[in-house]
């Protein structure tokens, strides 16, 4: 043997170097296999050497049958994801409102004799403008109509007038200012389910058409109401649908979660985390955990190195490797040195040596 080893060897080197060793015995009796892999292939080398019989490698068993879950797949009619319909005469915002914004007046003013005059000779002209389709005119006669006396009755019909110029965002602003003077305005209500629908929010378009029919029924709005409940109809189809494609998604995903689990128990590291490498080596990856075997007599021509029991049956291999003391055993150097030592390789090396 080399000077290292035998200086080794010396006082209580020897004694934690066996300790390692009888420890790395253990764990191979409890898991022969270990003994094929590359990491410890110069021990099996020593042991078949030393006229060991080595337990043949186990064969791998099948990968478990898991329902596989390919991410590429295409997806089926009902998984598809369907664009919300669209309907023509929603105007996007964008286009929904008026430059600069409308005039609003000063809705505490206490109109006077003077104003309500004049108010009268507007509210005509005003309203024959809306009749005549002539809807910016009229918007400027009721915006002189709100300065003289600014009403519910005022703001809703200039609001209706923005509805017909598809301005339903102003539309809105005079609806709820037509509100907060008169909170019962049927007509206001109407006005801003109206700019509701135009805008496409058919749910506030469905709460303010049914509010205002409940406070004063109109046989136009009721039109609407139909087509708004149509399009209401399909938003929770089309919601309904988005829902059960999302259940379908997170089923695939929990297939892939369950086949990467399966496959992680069966052929991942058994040791808690992997097992250190040995020096100069990189990192063994664990086994899976098995119960003890029996305990094996000495190798023959080991010089009576006596049997050692075995891992008692039915102990968890996984538990045992996550000892430390064992942990800490496989990654001594002075075991690797001792394997090392022990390898008839080295022996025949300096034995030749030695007769040079």
């Amino acid at each position: 043997p080399s000077k290292e080893f035998s200086a080794m060897t010396d006082g209580e080197d020897i004694a934690e170097a066996v300790h390692a060793l009888k420890t790395a015995v253990e764990v191979l009796k409890a898991s022969p296999e270990l003994l094929h892999t590359p990491e410890l292939a110069f021990f099996k080398e020593y042991l078949v050497s030393m006229g060991a019989k080595i337990p043949p490698a186990k064969e791998k068993k099948p990968a478990p049958k898991v329902e596989e879950v390919d991410d590429d797949e295409p997806l089926s009619e009902e998984e598809k994801e369907e664009p919300l319909p669209v309907d023509p005469d929603v105007i996007p915002e964008s286009e929904a409102d008026v430059s600069p914004a409308q005039e609003n007046g000063d809705a505490s003013k206490e109109p006077s004799d003077d104003d309500y005059e004049k108010a009268s000779a507007v509210k005509g002209e005003a309203m024959e403008a809306q009749s005549s389709g002539e809807f910016e005119t009229a918007v400027a006669k009721f915006t002189e109509l709100i300065k003289l006396t600014p009403t519910a009755a005022n703001y809703a019909n200039r609001g209706m007038c923005f509805i017909k110029m598809k301005k339903p965002l102003a539309a809105i602003r005079d609806a709820n200012k037509a509100l907060e003077l008169n909170p019962d305005s049927g007509k206001a209500y109407r006005v801003r389910g109206l700019a509701n629908a135009q805008l496409g929010r058919w749910t506030d378009a469905s709460k303010d058409l049914g509010q205002g029919q409940k406070i004063d029924y109109d046989e136009g709005a009721y039109e609407m109401q139909k087509k708004v409940s149509k399009k209401l109809d399909e938003l929770h189809k089309w919601e309904q649908a988005a829902k059960a494609r999302a259940e379908k998604a997170k089923q695939r995903k929990s297939k892939r979660a369950a086949a990467s689990a399966a496959a992680d128990d069966d052929f991942g590291s058994g040791f808690p985390g992997g097992m250190g490498g040995f020096p100069g080596m990189g990192g063994m990856g664990g086994m899976p955990g098995m119960g003890g075997m029996p305990g094996m007599g000495g190798f023959p021509g080991m010089g009576g190195m006596p049997g050692m029991g075995g891992i008692p049956p039915g102990m968890d291999f996984s538990k045992l490797m996550s000892d430390p003391e064992i942990l800490q055993a496989f990654s001594n150097p002075k075991m690797m040195q001792v394997f090392s030592e022990v390898s008839p390789g080295r022996w025949g090396r300096e034995r030749d040596a030695g007769r040079d």
